[in-house]
């Protein structure tokens, strides 16, 4: 079977690419390969509104009319498992194979797992898809204890979503600091104390050894010896590009399948987009592999542009967001390489940080600040600004 465009990975990243390969004027058929049963669905909700039961649903990107009207082919419930670039073909789990004249790859991530004793207890839940969210919130509806391990956005989500829920939740991370790829020792402190006000008990610097149950789990132990009574464990410790299936297909893979500013790859007519590519930003002149909604969506966009033979690419001030206890924390740009850091304010008010690299403004963090403050902060780091001139709007903006 051939067709024109196949897009492996059932996220928002094909979902959006999908409708601007159409709207720029692409053509023919399309295949969307997706080892998930359900439509493409916006993910922010499942460690959030979904998770505590205040949504019922997880919305789609598009409805179900949007598929067959844009003669999308649906391939749900099955998995790519070989892309052979040379005859332009991809094998499926099912033993099937589909030809391809153009592949576009956005199979996203999955879940780190712990490799300590007792992580397939039940009760020990990883969250990524809706359906780890519904399993999570059902087994929170008879739990009283839960633990949460991971400091950085989805086990703070996750832990809040717990703790909003009524039960006991212990906090455990290997980091000194919540948020600490961040690396704002005053925005982790903040964070710590937001935690602790609302009876989150954190464990710093502390490193789990292993989930203890007999059938199911009953106490999260750490390295130095704790051992923490749970009925349910939240792993929230980073993600893992999804690309074990492109062993054998000859494509340039490290850290994510490595594309330049156009999402293409090293093989002609192969593309990859979103958690899953390492592209290149011209922004800062170095790949970066971005794991976020907005990211996602943004290059789903710019791809099917690409794909439809249209001006696109990577070209914009990354951003993304997460919310805790009714907080939002807002990142733009890359906060991953900095020489210098300048930090105001406070949670329960406003609190913005620069970043900077080399004196130039490279990233922005900012909680309760306007839309026009983030604005000029985003418009400065494109304009490859000075820190200093984000700095005088620190207190005031």
């Amino acid at each position: 079977m051939k067709t024109e465009l196949v897009i492996v990975g059932g996220g928002l990243t094909a979902a959006r690419a999908i409708r601007s390969y159409r709207e720029a004027g692409g053509a023919g058929g399309i295949s969307l390969v997706s080892h998930e049963e359900t439509l493409p669905y916006h993910r922010p909700p499942l460690s959030k509104r979904f998770l505590r039961g205040e949504a019922t649903e997880i919305p789609h990107v598009e409805d179900v009319a949007f598929y067959p009207d844009h003669d999308v082919s649906l391939e749900l419930g099955v998995g790519a498992v070989a892309v052979d670039p040379g005859s332009s073909m991809i094998t499926l789990d099912d033993g099937r194979r589909l030809r391809y004249e153009q592949l576009l790859l956005a199979t996203g991530a999955r879940p780190h797992r712990l490799r300590v004793p007792g992580g397939d207890l039940e009760g020990v839940f990883a969250l990524r898809t809706v359906d780890d969210s519904a399993a999570i919130r059902d087994a929170a509806g008879s739990a009283r204890r839960a633990v949460v391990v991971g400091g950085g956005f989805i086990g703070m989500e996750a832990a809040a979503s717990l703790r909003l829920l009524g039960l006991d939740v212990t906090l455990i991370h290997l980091g000194a600091g919540l948020f600490d790829q961040l690396r704002s020792t005053a925005l982790s402190d903040e964070l710590a104390a937001l935690y602790r006000a609302h009876d989150v008990e954190l464990l710093l610097e502390h490193q789990v050894a292993g989930f203890g149950g007999e059938r199911r789990l009953e106490f999260v132990e750490t390295t130095n010896g704790l051992r923490i009574p749970a009925d349910i464990a939240v792993v929230g410790v980073g993600v893992a590009p999804n690309v074990d299936f492109l062993a054998n297909s000859g494509l340039a893979v490290e850290n994510g399948v490595l594309v330049d500013d156009r999402f293409a790859t090293n093989a002609p007519g192969v593309f990859a987009a979103g958690d899953v590519a390492n592209v290149f930003d011209p922004l800062y002149g170095r790949r970066r592999r971005i794991e976020h909604w907005s990211n996602a969506s943004y290059q789903g966009a710019e791809a099917g542009k690409v794909l439809a033979g249209e001006d696109g690419g990577f070209d914009h001030v990354s951003s993304f967001f997460s919310e805790v206890f009714g907080t939002t924390i807002r990142v733009f740009g890359d906060v991953s390489s900095f020489d210098r850091l300048s930090a105001e304010g406070s949670l329960t008010d406003a609190f913005v940080a620069a970043y900077g690299s080399a004196g130039r403004l490279v990233g922005a963090l900012t909680v309760g600040k306007s839309k026009a403050f983030e604005t000029l902060a985003t418009d400065l780091i494109a304009g490859r600004a000075p820190i200093d001139a984000l700095e005088p709007e620190l207190a005031v903006g």
